[in-house]
């Protein structure tokens, strides 16, 4: 039938107007279908329709009654019926509903006037618009049963389902036998299985077809054929039609399959112990080495040659790595760890990818979540996560005694040193930084409080303790520094080499004068051998706590006058010798002071000088001498200027017998050259004689 709908004119009645609307819903039979098909499951089932209450509905003393009515050729049956008296209608839902038994829908294929109709004593009855509905019961057919479903490529029907078909055909179209009865809107389904008939009788793909001569041809992903074992298989077709009948099965057709297996049953990753056992990835876990593992036991499917991509937080750990057994580990590198963003406390992301050779997808496992926190007290530096941060700064020590900068001295053995620092980027409240002096540590600590800022200097409580101090020892560049930490991770700021010489130091004997010495006074003279003009000579006296390779280092100072008062500036002297083998042989270091012009010829008439020597060991000083000292006179007698070199008697090359031999000097070099000096000298004098 055509569809359309009777108009249902309303009839006039004393009491009003009658009108009656079309059902406000068949369920099941949408309304935009014009042939109002029941379709499965809706005719295995009642067929319930809404219907609107109409107006005036029933009187206080007439009763409506509502009759469903099923018109099959002209023939009427009443599906179902409902008396509503005053109060009963107005109770009723607005639409309320009516149903066909199931048995009225058990036609082989018969067209249906569905309508409601309302009666009232004494008034003519009212038809409601019908609804055209069908009954569908006829499946359809194959025409040859005995045709089953063909691959539309040849070359796939000759070979089969390969790793080149499929790499070759993302989706793979299969041809279904014609049958009967094609209308628009029917569809064809394809049962992929390793067994014939199939089972699980469920489609791989089903398809709808929009036209009654479009090709029975459906496109199968490659992934269904990947789901088939190796061997062989089959494929059946189905045909639907809109109601939802269905034909019988196609006959099967077999196909061989021989692709190279997918891995199954892969676990989520875990991350390698010990890292995680406290279940929050940390800064010296990533410098212990953190590792994403494939668990144990060996996956099912596992095949030699398999490699795994470690994905962390979205980023791949590259190049695969060939799998040699479980659990398997993948080192995750800083760059991966620690990718570019503000640092935070999160949960990340970790999976794997299984790449099998001759296979063109990876095989991913199922994701787990980790949580990470790389924050630090402190700015992040190039070289993380390393805990040693070069951009943090130095620690200054100030000796509380000495008032010297990262130098300690005896000065300091009571009263200890205070230790500041300036602040890193961004410093938060609660930070600790914590102090160690050389192998002691964490000796004092200094808190972060609120306002605290970038470069502000901030002081470590408590002082570092003289006691402390003296137990470290003496060091020529003893390491001082502090550790950052937010409650998670520690920095550790570069060391400031503080000089700690506080221990008691040795008392040496004085430098003794190697010069001959006049006048009960002892004096130093133009007339004293050697000639000072050559130097003044000091033999340090090798002590039994003196080794090779430690440092003597002497210092001169003249005075202006016999009692070592009023020094006379410029003439500070410091003269530096390495203890060697043949000094500890000889018991003795010579030192020379020099030169002539600045460091001697001041002191003059009654005059004096002084000789101390430190002993250093490792650039450490661990020893001091008394005093050595010497009074200088160089006027001669019966004169009033003090001499000079190439005066008579002086340097004028008639002392030249009072220099050391060159194998017995300090240095035989040494000797050379003032032997060299004397004689040049000499020569002066003769080219003044001859003038």
């Amino acid at each position: 039938m055509s569809g359309k709908e009777n108009p249902g004119y309303p009839l006039a009645r004393r009491n009003g107007v009658l009108a009656l609307d079309p059902f406000a819903e068949i369920v099941g039979v949408p309304v935009s279908d014009p042939e109002g098909l029941i379709v499965i499951p809706y005719r295995e089932m009642p067929l319930v329709c809404w219907i609107k209450k109409w107006a005036p509905g029933p009187s206080l003393f007439r009763d409506n009654t509502v009759e469903l009515i099923w018109r099959v050729n002209g023939v009427e049956s009443v599906a179902d019926s409902r008396v509503f008296n005053r109060a009963d209608y107005l109770a009723a839902p607005d639409p309320f509903s009516m149903s066909v038994p199931r048995n009225y829908m058990l036609y082989f294929d018969a067209v249906i006037e569905l309508l409601y109709r309302v009666k009232e004593p004494g008034s003519p009855d009212v038809d409601s618009p019908f609804r055209t509905l069908r009954v569908d019961r006829n499946p359809p057919t194959f025409q040859l049963p005995s045709d089953g479903p063909r691959f539309v490529d040849p070359s796939i029907a000759a070979t089969g389902i390969t790793e080149q078909v499929l790499a070759d055909n993302p989706c793979i179209e299969i041809e279904l036998p014609a049958f009967v009865a094609r209308a628009k809107g029917d569809r064809i389904s394809i049962y992929l299985s390793n067994v014939t008939p199939p089972f699980p009788l469920i489609h791989t793909v089903i398809k709808t077809l929009n036209f009654t001569d479009e090709p029975l041809i459906i496109c199968v992903d490659r992934d269904h054929f990947r789901a088939l074992p190796n061997g062989t298989a089959y494929m059946a077709g189905r045909a639907y039609d809109r109601s939802g009948n269905f034909s019988p099965l196609t006959a099967s057709t077999s196909f061989p399959v021989s692709l190279i297996p997918s891995p199954s049953g892969l676990l989520a990753a875990v991350i390698r112990p010990p890292a995680y056992l406290d279940s929050l990835l940390k800064r010296d876990d990533a410098r212990a080495g953190i590792a994403a593992q494939i668990p144990a036991p060996q996956y099912p499917g596992f095949m030699t040659g398999d490699e795994v991509v470690m994905i962390w937080n979205g980023q791949r750990v590259l190049p695969p790595l060939r799998i040699t057994g479980f659990p398997f580990s993948v080192p995750i590198p800083w760059s991966i760890l620690r990718q570019p963003g503000p640092l935070v406390r999160e949960q990340v992301p970790v999976q794997y990818e299984i790449h099998r050779p001759g296979r063109p997808t990876p095989f991913p496992s199922p994701i787990d979540f980790f949580w990470q926190d790389w924050t630090i007290a402190g700015q992040d530096h190039a070289g993380a996560p390393a805990k040693l941060n070069l951009t943090l700064a130095k620690v200054q020590v100030i000796g509380n005694g000495s008032g010297l900068i990262n130098e300690l001295d005896q000065r300091d053995r009571v009263l200890g040193a205070s230790v500041w620092v300036r602040l890193y980027v961004d410093p938060k409240q609660g930070d600790v930084l914590a102090l160690y002096y050389g192998n002691r540590g964490p000796l004092a600590y200094y808190t972060v409080q609120t306002g605290d800022a970038f470069d502000q200097l901030v002081r470590f409580v408590p002082d570092l303790s003289g006691t402390d101090i003296v137990a470290e020892g003496n060091h020529a560049a003893l390491p001082v520094f502090y550790t950052t930490s937010n409650g998670v991770n520690e920095q550790q700021a570069p060391e400031t080499l503080v000089n700690v010489h506080v221990d008691p130091l040795f008392d040496l004997d004085a430098p003794v004068i190697a010069h001959s010495l006049h006048g009960g006074a002892k004096l130093l003279t133009c007339e004293s051998r050697p000639a000072t003009c050559h130097g003044v000579r000091w033999t340090i006296p090798i002590d039994s706590r003196m080794l090779v390779d430690d440092e003597v280092r002497l210092f001169w100072q003249g005075y202006k006058v016999i009692n070592w008062e009023q020094p006379i500036l410029g003439t500070e002297f410091e003269g530096r010798e390495t203890i060697k083998d043949e000094h500890l042989v000889s018991k003795s270091v010579p030192m020379v002071v020099l030169p002539w012009d600045t460091k001697i010829e001041p002191m003059r008439r009654f005059a004096s000088a002084t000789a101390e020597y430190y002993l250093y060991r490792n650039g450490v000083l661990i020893g001091h001498s008394s005093m050595g000292k010497v009074r200088i006179d160089r006027v001669f007698p019966n004169s009033e200027e003090p001499c000079q070199p190439g005066d008579h008697g002086f340097c004028d090359g008639s002392d030249v017998q009072w220099l050391e031999a060159p194998e017995r000097s300090p240095s035989g070099q040494l000797g050379k050259l003032n032997e060299l000096i004397d004689k040049l000298i000499k020569l002066l004098q003769d080219f003044k004689t001859f003038k």
